[in-house]
């Protein structure tokens, strides 16, 4: 299975990334470039919307950071949501959620940044 993605508005300078699929590293080099240039030099604060999201290796943890440091550069933020047992695990074993805040729900993220 492939991996697509799709951005929301959803308020004030807040927008939510759905991804979908299995974000391995031919999943993470097929969307970074573009996943990427959606991201750069907004000021904005993003929600990666997990849910839907199968797999993720390392790779795909790779393609967040250098997103989370992007927005952080020019004044916004990145959060991670949804993500299922699996995600989370890889999640939590690359140490990424201390990195950046993870939320069972977009709800939940929503609650917090609103």
């Amino acid at each position: 299975m492939g991996i697509s993605f799709a951005m929301e508005f959803l308020e004030n300078n807040l927008y939510k990334v759905t991804l979908n699929g299995t974000l391995d590293a031919p999943g993470a080099m097929a969307i970074e470039e573009q996943f990427q240039a959606m991201l750069r030099e907004r000021q904005d604060r993003v929600i990666i919307d997990l849910a839907s999201l199968d797999y993720m290796s390392s790779y795909g943890l790779r393609m967040f950071l250098l997103a989370a440091k992007s927005l952080r550069d020019s004044g916004g933020g990145l959060v991670l949501s949804g993500p299922n047992p699996y995600v989370m695990e890889v999640i939590r074993l690359a140490g990424y959620d201390t990195m950046f805040p993870v939320y069972e729900t977009v709800e939940d993220a929503l609650l917090d940044l609103t």
